[in-house]
Parts: C-alpha cells; sequence; structure tokens
C-alpha cells in the first residue's frame, strides 16, 4: 500500500541530514513525501536542491529568549501549528516523523488533532526540550544512542535503536569502498568543525603546530571562511605538510583518508565516523543545547571508538597531550577504528520507515 509521509523539523545539519536520508528511503517505497520546516534552518537551502516539496511553517524559537522573544515565539508556534493541520489534511497524510528541533513543534502538535501516528527520531545522546514533548505523543521513538531512551523516559517497548540516518549517497561512498589502510606513518590527520570550521580547533591546532612539526603527520583541516587564510598561514610557517580549505563537498573522500578525526561531536558527525569506521578525538561544542554533544563524545569514548577532550579547557597542550601518543601506537589508531566500525547502522533509514509503515492507525 502507498502511503503519504510528512517529515517535520530541522534547522541545523543533524536535523536535516537525517530527515533527508528518511526521505530518500520513503521515497524509494514509492510513496510521497512532503516536508514541513522553517525558512531560516539549512532545509530552505537542502531540501529544494534533493527535489522534495516543503512547506515553511513560521516557527520561531522560544527558549533561550527574552520574555517578549517567548511570547513572540508561543504565539508562532500556535499559529504554525493551525498551518501545520491543515497541510496535513491537505496532503492526507498517512505517517508523520518528527527529526527535532523547533521546528518540529507545530507538526508534532498537528499529528495529534489531525490523528496522524506520529514517530521521534532522536539522533542525540541528550533529547532536546522538543523530543521529550514529542517523545510522550509518538508510538514509535528511534534513538541513535540506547542511553537516550532513559532520558526520554518513555516505555522501552515504543524505542528502537537503530541508529541515525544517513544520506544514500555517503553510504554508498563507503559500502563500495577499498577497505581502509592501516594507520602508518605519514598518519593522515583529518580537522573539521562543520561547514563554518570551528575557531576553537583552529585556534588550537594553529598554537600547537610548533609541537607537531617533527610528527609523522600530514593533514587536512577544513577551517572554515573566516579562519582558512590564518591557518593556511600558520601551517606554512610551521612546516607541518598540509591542505586548508574552507568547505569539503567530497567528505567520504576525506574520511576514507584519514587514520584519526579531530572534531566536534555532533549526533550526525559520530554516525559518519562510524559509518567511516574512522578513530576521532572529540572536542564536544561547549555551548550545545544540554551539553548533549559532551554525552555523545562520552558514548564513543564508552565504546572504545574515540578520545573526548573538554571543551572548556582544550588548548594546544590538550591537543598535543592526546594526539602525540596516538601516533606512536598505531594499533590504537586500528582498535579504535575497528571499535567505531561497530557502531555504524547504515541501514538506520530503511530500518526507521519499515517500522513507521507497519505503525498501525489511531
Amino acid at each position: 500500500m502507498t502511503l503519504r509521509w510528512v517529515i517535520a523539523g530541522g534547522g541545523t545539519g543533524g536535523h536535516v541530514t537525517p530527515a533527508l536520508a528518511l526521505g530518500e528511503a520513503i521515497r524509494e517505497r514509492g510513496d510521497e513525501v512532503l516536508f514541513l520546516g522553517s525558512d531560516r534552518g539549512l532545509e530552505a537551502r537542502l531540501l529544494p536542491q534533493a527535489g522534495f516539496d516543503w512547506v515553511t511553517l513560521g516557527s520561531r524559537q522560544v527558549m533561550g529568549r527574552g520574555v517578549l522573544g517567548r511570547t513572540a515565539g508561543v504565539c508562532s508556534i500556535l499559529a504554525a501549528t493551525l498551518r501545520a493541520h491543515r497541510e496535513l489534511r491537505r496532503f492526507a497524510a498517512d505517517r508523520l516523523i518528527s527529526v527535532g528541533g523547533y521546528a518540529s513543534m507545530p507538526a508534532v502538535l498537528a499529528s495529534v488533532f489531525s490523528r496522524v501516528p506520529l514517530a521521534l527520531l532522536e539522533p542525540n545522546a541528550v533529547p532536546g526540550r522538543s523530543s521529550r514533548i514529542a517523545a510522550r505523543l509518538a508510538k514509535r521513538v528511534f534513538v541513535g544512542f540506547r542511553v537516550t531512551a532513559d532520558r526520554l523516559g518513555v516505555r522501552p517497548d515504543r524505542v528502537r535503536c537503530f541508529g541515525v540516518p544517513l544520506r544514500q549517497s555517503l553510504v554508498a561512498a563507503f559500502g563500495g569502498a577499498e577497505p581502509r589502510r592501516e594507520p602508518a606513518p605519514p598518519f593522515h590527520l583529518l580537522v573539521f568543525g562543520g561547514s563554518q570550521g570551528a575557531r576553537q580547533i583552529n585556534e588550537a591546532v594553529m598554537a600547537a603546530l610548533p609541537r607537531l612539526a617533527d610528527a609523522p603527520i600530514e593533514v587536512f583541516h577544513q577551517a572554515g571562511d573566516a579562519d582558512r587564510e590564518r591557518v593556511a598561514a600558520a601551517y606554512a610557517k610551521s612546516g607541518v605538510t598540509a591542505e586548508v580549505v574552507a568547505f569539503e563537498p567530497n567528505m567520504p573522500a576525506r574520511y576514507r583518508w584519514a587514520d584519526l578525526a579531530l572534531c566536534r561531536a555532533g549526533g550526525l558527525t559520530v554516525a559518519e565516523l562510524a559509518l567511516a569506521g574512522l578513530p576521532a578525538l572529540l572536542v564536544p561544542y561547549p555551548h550545545a543545547a544540554d551539553d548533549h554533544q559532551a554525552a555523545n563524545a562520552h558514548e564513543l569514548e564508552v565504546a572504545g571508538a574515540a578520545r573526548m577532550l573538554n571543551s572548556r579547557s582544550f588548548n594546544a597542550d590538550a591537543l598535543a597531550a592526546a594526539l602525540l601518543p596516538l601516533l606512536e601506537t598505531p594499533e590504537e589508531l586500528a582498535r579504535m577504528g575497528a571499535a567505531a566500525g561497530r557502531l555504524s547502522r547504515p541501514e538506520a533509514a530503511r530500518h526507521i520507515v519499515d517500522e513507521c509503515a507497519g505503525m498501525r492507525e489511531v
């Protein structure tokens, strides 16, 4: 039976990319899918590029704002909920999947009034506020980490740990790739901090370069537009072999090239590291909501796939102390990479869609 699906949420890449992966899995089934999101998030650019139909709801954040901002945010959510209700009825939706973020709340609330079966995807170890609300209304809750289920406070029989959905192009890039090379000098270090880079990581790397001049490494560093020239100049002055770019569009190739990553710990990033079987030094973004990146990094560290560095005390000393011993023990890098690979869930999107398709109507 052909189903009509709505995927709601967005804002950051950690929400939009899993949403796109789910959309691809739905489209592969031959079903129809509509996205509901914000006009201020990445979905405004990425959804049209992927050829998906989408509707903006105009909701705004409520938390983290002043009294007037919160009042305006609540009013916008109420108005957006009415519009989401109309869109669900117009589209004759059979299923709704929330991928989280403030942009998801109007559709989550509208699903209750419209009696459309709701599922929730939460990719982070610590769920956000919108996810904690949606979990109590959802028939199925899909998580990237088993520990997330406890933090959501829902019945275990409603939770599935299928992993974080990743785009088909990324999964295909690793599915047919050659086996990862054994770590050996010169070691390949991949440094990145999201599409805009990470100033904290950039600064620590530049300060540590004098200590890395004699280390057997080659570096690929995605520094972001604002820092690219400064970072490139620092590498040139130090003598460390490096390629520095503002943005890298072909991350699968970089993941395959690397022996070790130095990066943040968003839900999407840690899922990609697992898919690539790539060990990492993780520096959680210190201002992430509910400190969820630290929780993500902790889960990878417990699994033996990564080392977590305290972002509030992260500097050149901390970086050198973590990196240099790993370069002296390639067998440890290999062990960490194998542990990362065991966390991989390349079929997450298909499993989630299949499970949702089997949900009974309200």
